[in-house]
């Protein structure tokens, strides 16, 4: 029994009460989904990330000591934990495409880079005295800061005596440098040979949400050869 000088409530102030509440409890049940949802999605990419660290640095390991196959792979299936059944792994490992027409270009654009670089024409180009070997003082006057830093950096080896202590012949090494950019169109071939590009994606799905992808792609390089030669005793 109420007494006297106190109201209840009315029916329309107990509706607009409820109705309140119910907009707050859907209003924090809301913010609470998508705080669990953006955690989920935070949780999958990172272990979709490290997934990925992972599998790459097993299929490196495995090729670098068994060799690539001759043939490129692609949509290979790569195993993961069992704990990670929720994630889906797939691998390419392709071949390099590098035609003979693309070996001797590449070659020839190495050729000029390396003959053509102001450092190389600068200590091949001859220097005082008959010595073959250029003046750093000569160089300064030229204003070329970086030229002046790379041959700075050489000065020791510009001493003829100190060259000759470490057996290093900058003139026989100018007159050699036609004979060793003839051995670079092998040495790419061979390099494309030991090379692979690898490509891993890891997918999985979010709470029925469109299937999302993680993807990396790098290069691998594999010379069994070398590797059983380090590893005898």
């Amino acid at each position: 029994m109420i007494g006297a000088g106190r109201r209840a409530f009315t029916l329309l102030e107990v509706m607009i009460a409820m109705a309140i509440l119910a907009f707050l409890m859907a209003a924090i049940s809301s913010t609470q989904g998508s705080s669990l949802l953006q955690g989920a999605r935070v949780y999958n990419l990172t272990t979709a990330t490290q997934l990925l660290d992972s599998v790459v640095l097993d299929l490196e390991e495995e090729y670098r000591l068994e060799g690539f196959p001759e043939n490129s792979l692609e949509e290979r299936k790569c195993e993961l934990p069992r704990e990670f059944r929720d994630f889906d792994c797939r691998f390419d490992l392709l071949a390099l495409d590098v035609g003979a027409d693309n070996i001797a270009a590449l070659g020839e654009q190495a050729t000029e880079t390396v003959g053509g670089s102001p450092l190389i024409q600068t200590l091949c180009g001859g220097g005082p005295a008959g010595s073959g070997l250029p003046n750093l003082n000569d160089v300064a006057g030229t204003g070329d800061a970086n030229l002046i830093g790379e041959l700075g950096a050489l000065k020791a080896l510009l001493d003829p005596q100190f060259a000759s202590l470490c057996g290093l012949n900058i003139q026989k090494m100018c007159q050699n440098m036609p004979l060793m950019a003839s051995f670079l169109p092998t040495i790419i071939e061979q390099a494309a040979r030991s090379t692979r590009k690898l490509r891993v994606r890891i997918s999985w799905d979010e709470r029925g949400n469109a299937e999302k992808v993680l993807e990396i792609e790098t290069f691998i390089v594999s010379v069994p050869e070398a590797e059983e030669a380090n590893s005898a005793p």
